[in-house]
C-alpha cells in the first residue's frame, strides 16, 4: 500500500502561491485530497500551511487568511530596516494561539506531520519535529513548533532561541523522506513512497553581468536584483536541490509542482496576493495537459 507525503516550501507570503494549486487540485478532484495523504511536511509557511490543513483548514480558507491579515504580518514602511528585525511575530501568534488553540501538541494531529527549525543556542544545529513517536510529540506545542520555523532571519527575531527551517531546508521533501525510510522514524518502504512537492513561486531574479559586490550590496534592501540579493540567491537554490535525488530515487512516485512568477515577488509583500494566485491559475489554464498529468498522479 502506498505512503503518500505532500510537502509545502517555505517563502513567507508566497505560500499563496502553493494555496492556489490546493485548491485547484480540491477543485478538479471534487473530493477532500488531503484526506489520502498519510504525511504532511513544511517549512516555514509551508510549516503553518500543512499544520492548519491538519486543524482541518481548507487552501481557500488559510488564503483568505493570507490576504486578511498579510499587510499585519508584514506591514509597511519597515523595508529599509537596519540592526533589527523588520518585523515581529506578535501577531501572527495571537492568531494561532486563538484558531489553533495553545494546548495542541503534534501529538494531537491526526496523521504525521514534519517541521524542521534551526537552533541557536549551545551550538548551530538543525531540529526536526514529528510524531512519529508520541510521547515525544506531546512535548512540542504546535503553535510554537510552527513559529519557530517560521522565525525567517532579518524578517522576524529568533522564536525561542530558533529560526526559520528555511535555512536547512526550504524545500522539506528530501527531509521527509529520510525521516519516513529511518526505522525510528515511519520505517516505511521506499517502493511505497510517493511524494507530491509544492513550490511557492520561482522568482525570476538575475544578475547578467560580472559583479565585484561586497557584504553591503549582497545584503541590501534596496538591491535592484531583489531584496537582500544574498538571501534570495540562497532561497531560490535551495528549494531546487531535492529535485535531482528524489527523482533518481523514487522516479515516477516523485511529483513536483511549481512555476516562474511574471516578477520578482519578496516574501514580505502581501501586494502581490493577486499576482501568486494568477500565477498559479496560468500554470493549469496555460499547460492544460501537464495539469491533467498532474491531476491524475495525485487521483
Amino acid at each position: 500500500m502506498s505512503y503518500k507525503i505532500l510537502c509545502i516550501d517555505g517563502g513567507g507570503i508566497r505560500g499563496v502561491f502553493a494555496l492556489e494549486i490546493l485548491r485547484m487540485i480540491q477543485e478538479d478532484l471534487g473530493k477532500d485530497v488531503f484526506k489520502q495523504f498519510d504525511c504532511f511536511s513544511g517549512t516555514s509557511t509551508g510549516a503553518l500551511i500543512v499544520s492548519a490543513l491538519l486543524k482541518g483548514y481548507q487552501p481557500s480558507e488559510l488564503s483568505h487568511f493570507y490576504s486578511l491579515f498579510g499587510r499585519k504580518i508584514f506591514p509597511k514602511g519597515r523595508k529599509g530596516v537596519i540592526g533589527e528585525a523588520k518585523y515581529s511575530q506578535n501577531f501572527l501568534k495571537a492568531v494561532l494561539q486563538t484558531t489553533w488553540s495553545e494546548k495542541t501538541t503534534l501529538a494531537d494531529l491526526k496523521k504525521q506531520i514534519i517541521i524542521t527549525a534551526c537552533r541557536l543556542h549551545g551550538s548551530f544545529g538543525v531540529e526536526i519535529y514529528d510524531n512519529f513517536d508520541l510521547e515525544k510529540a506531546k512535548e512540542w506545542g504546535l503553535v510554537d513548533i510552527a513559529l519557530r520555523s517560521s522565525a525567517a532571519p532579518v524578517y522576524f527575531p529568533s522564536y525561542q532561541k530558533y529560526i526559520d527551517g528555511g535555512v536547512y531546508a526550504l524545500n522539506p521533501s528530501l527531509l521527509a523522506l529520510s525521516r519516513v525510510l529511518d526505522p525510528q522514524g515511519g520505517n516505511k518502504n521506499i517502493s511505497d513512497i510517493k511524494i507530491l512537492s509544492i513550490g511557492t513561486g520561482i522568482n525570476p531574479a538575475s544578475i547578467n553581468e560580472e559583479i565585484n559586490w561586497g557584504a553591503h550590496e549582497w545584503m541590501s534592501p534596496y538591491n535592484e536584483v531583489a531584496d537582500y540579493p544574498l538571501f534570495s540567491l540562497m532561497t531560490e537554490i535551495s528549494s531546487t536541490i531535492p529535485e535531482y535525488p528524489l527523482t533518481q530515487l523514487l522516479k515516477e512516485n516523485y511529483l513536483r509542482i511549481n512555476a516562474t512568477l511574471p516578477s520578482p515577488v519578496e516574501i514580505d509583500d502581501p501586494t502581490k496576493i493577486s499576482l501568486l494566485k494568477e500565477t498559479a491559475r496560468n500554470l493549469k489554464e496555460k499547460n492544460p495537459q501537464t495539469w491533467t498529468r498532474y491531476i491524475d498522479w495525485i487521483r
